[in-house]
């Protein structure tokens, strides 16, 4: 019904407010802006903006139909980078996608140290909620998605990279620091900010909690771990969260104490099934996999205290 020319300047208005914004962007003339809308509204048979003060306000619906489009665009670009990709002649390229807390952790200080050891492969990096993480992969977007806490896809293959502790990050003023151990009752009594329930590790924490008797009801919810850890670095509350999200946060002030019963999240390195890695994929890989077993055992060395498994 609609073609991705006419989903092209529907993005436009919505990110200018204004057909003439959207005109400079696209190259085209306000008039064509303008009756393009007017058309797709027409084919569609609902508005996709309202007037407000001179600018264009989105409808839901727009809002919806953007969101569905954007594999497409997507797809595009990466259709688009390929070609350019050949045309300059560039050796190689590695499309990486990863969730919030590993993209702070860890990927930073491999992308710099892989970029300066192979600078002729181009290195890109999408950070993404989990389930859209794995998507991208398996619809050929990225060649290798980091992930904490992934699930079975058909599509996909998991390499276990390590076990990441769930772990306690709180004031050293916090009656929770003076424990050996944290447990779901203590952090019921506490201000508890940490992953929202709608997502995997939210799931797994909350059944923690199930299993000693207690519900999981954060006062502030997060979808990333590294997000929960900074509220707490910045003074509020106290949370339950990985041990690299947990170290990336920590300052003084702050300590880190176990989680029992123990709970841990896999680190793994997700690749599509039916299509071998490149070279370059592979070699990744491996960097990554180094780099994060030297942060793991500087984290763990860091933060050891009476309570904490081996």
């Amino acid at each position: 019904m609609l073609n991705l020319r006419q989903l092209e300047i529907l993005r436009a208005v919505v990110q200018y407010r204004t057909t003439v914004g959207a005109a400079e962007r696209l190259g085209m003339s306000q008039p064509s802006i303008s009756n393009t809308i007017r058309h797709i509204e027409s084919v569609l048979g609902f508005p996709l903006f309202e007037r407000v003060s001179n600018r264009l306000t989105p409808t839901e619906e727009a809002l919806i139909l953007l969101e569905e489009s954007e594999p497409l665009f997507l797809l595009r670009d990466a259709v688009n980078q390929r070609a350019t990709d050949l045309r300059m002649g560039r050796i190689g390229r590695i499309r990486v996608a990863s969730t919030a807390e590993l993209s702070e952790a860890v990927l930073p200080r491999v992308i710099a140290d892989y970029a300066n050891e192979y600078p002729q492969i181009q290195i890109s990096l999408e950070t993404r909620p989990l389930d859209s993480v794995l998507q991208v992969v398996e619809n050929g977007l990225a060649d290798v998605a980091f992930i904490i806490a992934g699930y079975e896809r058909q599509a996909l293959e998991y390499e276990l990279v390590d076990e990441l502790r769930a772990v306690c990050l709180c004031s050293e003023n916090d009656p929770l620091a003076k424990l050996d151990q944290v447990t779901p009752k203590d952090l019921t009594t506490r201000p508890l900010v940490g992953p929202q329930v709608a997502n995997r590790i939210g799931l797994m924490i909350a059944e923690s909690f199930r299993a000693d008797g207690y519900d999981y009801r954060p006062t502030i919810e997060t979808r990333f771990m590294n997000a929960a850890a900074r509220i707490v670095r910045d003074g509020w509350g106290v949370t339950l969260v990985d041990e690299l999200s947990a170290f990336s946060a920590l300052k003084p002030g702050l300590v880190v104490r176990p989680y029992a019963p123990e709970l841990r999240f896999a680190l793994s390195a997700a690749v599509p099934r039916a299509k071998t890695a490149s070279r370059q994929t592979r070699r990744f890989i491996a960097a990554f996999t180094e780099r994060a077993a030297l942060r793991i055992a500087e984290v763990r060395a860091a933060t050891h205290r009476p309570g904490f498994p081996d």
